[in-house]
């Protein structure tokens, strides 16, 4: 076996050792949380680039800013959650499947993050290189790599969401009457 494959396949193996450890709903927690701080980065995080008005006189860095600080405490909250989640499925009946469907989801994210390597390899033109072609894995991550080429971009379009005010409110609009 090449030893191109040997490094693709402990990769992969790595992965589902952490899927096993960590279990299938801490790993699905992490990566939904995951995308919903680049999410929130994107459309929130502009909003936030106020707060380092008096740190950065630029203006894309309060941007990135903004960005960074929504992605982080987004990151933490949905930590949080999966922490909670996964605690409690650890004290049930179903830890058993949970690491079980760990493993399988370790090996998804495996395959996946090894197919993104592909891509880079492919743009860099490894792909001309002997241990590249005496892969027996490559031509199958290449399958891989084609299909995140389709569903990257598609991803993307998910990111953008129309609609969103240009600035957040000074603050919440009173919509109740108070009565005590």
């Amino acid at each position: 076996m090449p030893v191109t494959d040997l490094v693709i396949a402990a990769a992969v193996l790595v992965s589902i050792i952490v899927g096993f450890a960590r279990g299938f709903v801490k790993e699905a927690v992490s990566v939904a949380s995951l995308l919903l701080a680049i999410w929130a980065a994107f459309n929130i995080g502009p909003h936030a680039e106020t707060l380092s008005a008096d740190w950065f006189g630029s203006d894309a860095m309060q941007l990135w800013f903004g960005r960074l600080l929504v992605f982080i405490v987004v990151l933490a909250i949905g930590g949080l959650v999966g922490w909670g989640i996964a605690k409690l499925v650890r004290l049930s009946v179903l830890s058993g499947m949970d690491r079980l469907l760990g493993m399988g989801f370790g090996f998804c994210r495996g395959v996946v993050l090894v197919a993104v390597f592909v891509i880079g390899g492919q743009y860099a033109s490894f792909d001309q290189d002997n241990w590249w072609r005496e892969s027996r894995f490559i031509p199958y991550l290449s399958q891989v790599a084609d299909w995140l080429r389709v569903l990257a971009p598609k991803g993307m379009e998910l990111l953008q969401v129309p609609g969103l005010p240009d600035e957040l409110p000074v603050a919440l609009p009173q919509t109740m009457n108070r009565r005590g």
